[in-house]
């Protein structure tokens, strides 16, 4: 019997070869008359496109533009902006003082109206310029990020900004995780802040820029507790570049961090000389540790990041 049953195995491994050769001679077959039918006048089959439209394989339209990350040199402090189209987004705008500067690299670039801003956190080194801006370029929406109950911060900085926008009737919303943006052909996704906290660093607005397969991770001055909020939350923070948490000081970019993100490029914010330390040895020597190309302002000056959704093109202002 047991040999009767081995025969039979045999037999039905010789079906189920010639089965395969069966299908795929017949599959060769109708992919030849596919071809042969688009090359007629009147073809006798669907085309190529239209069987891949049906089958959900057909590729996504290339994009029309091109997005442009401006990572401005406003010294030990953060000013970007972001193009995509004719579409534009600032986060932050430099220290008291730097707005006259911004809004100058503004107008260079042929900005009239900012389409998003974002006010990262409410330290003078990221709005300190923000009231200039809003009194002379026109927004569509300004995200902010707040403070806990009993923790709104106080300074002149914060209120000339929060006057400017009521003077403005600038619409105004508070940042939460999970909502997103049209920025022409591009999406801003905002990350955080993950949980709440009662330090205006780690309650900052991080926010993620993907166009096309390329993607760019803005931290802010979130530091350990916030990045540590993030890979609690399980968040997709994948990106191709990186602009470091706190012009990288110590309190951020930890290397678990950094293997999650898994950036091909990181920039740090900071002035030359500066009396803070920014960046720290320790963030260099992860980032090169992790194979991670670095740009400083203090260094590059003005960094310019475009990308056609594929390709990735980066220029700095100090260039040799």
């Amino acid at each position: 019997m047991a040999a009767k049953h081995r025969r039979r195995r045999k037999k039905g491994g010789r079906a189920g070869f010639w089965t395969a050769v069966v299908a795929v001679s017949l599959a060769a077959a109708f992919c030849i008359l596919v071809t042969i039918s688009e090359q007629l006048e009147k073809p006798f089959l669907p085309t190529w496109d239209e069987i891949y439209q049906k089958l959900g394989l057909t590729e996504p339209e290339p994009l029309s533009t091109e997005l442009a990350v401006h990572v401005i040199d406003v010294g030990n402090a953060d000013a970007i902006l972001i193009r995509s189209g004719s579409a534009n987004m600032l986060i932050d705008a430099g220290e008291n003082g730097d707005g006259d500067e911004v809004l100058d690299y503004l107008r260079g670039q042929g900005v009239s109206k900012l389409d998003l801003v974002i006010a990262t956190h409410a330290d003078a080194d990221h709005i300190g310029g923000m009231d200039e801006v809003i009194r002379e370029m026109e927004i569509g929406e300004y995200v902010m990020s707040t403070m806990p109950e009993g923790y709104t911060p106080t300074t002149k900085t914060y209120t000339d900004v929060l006057e400017a926008l009521l003077d403005r009737q600038v619409k105004v919303t508070e940042a939460e995780s999970g909502m997103n943006y049209a920025l022409g052909e591009a999406q801003v996704d905002i990350l955080g802040p993950a949980g709440e906290f009662t330090d205006n660093n780690n309650q900052s607005v991080v926010c993620k820029v993907t166009f096309g397969s390329r993607r760019f991770l803005f931290m802010g001055d979130a530091e350990k507790e916030a990045e540590d909020a993030l890979l609690a939350a399980h968040t997709d923070l994948r990106a191709d570049f990186i602009k470091l948490g706190h012009h990288g000081s110590s309190s951020s970019s930890q290397e678990e961090f950094l293997r999650q993100v898994a950036p091909d490029y990181a920039v740090i914010t900071c002035g030359a000389g500066n009396s803070y330390g920014h960046p720290h040895a320790d963030t260099l020597n992860t980032l090169k540790n992790l194979g991670i190309t670095c740009y400083r302002c203090d260094e590059d000056g003005t960094i310019v990041v475009t990308t056609d959704g594929s390709t990735m093109d980066i220029r700095t202002q100090n260039a040799a």
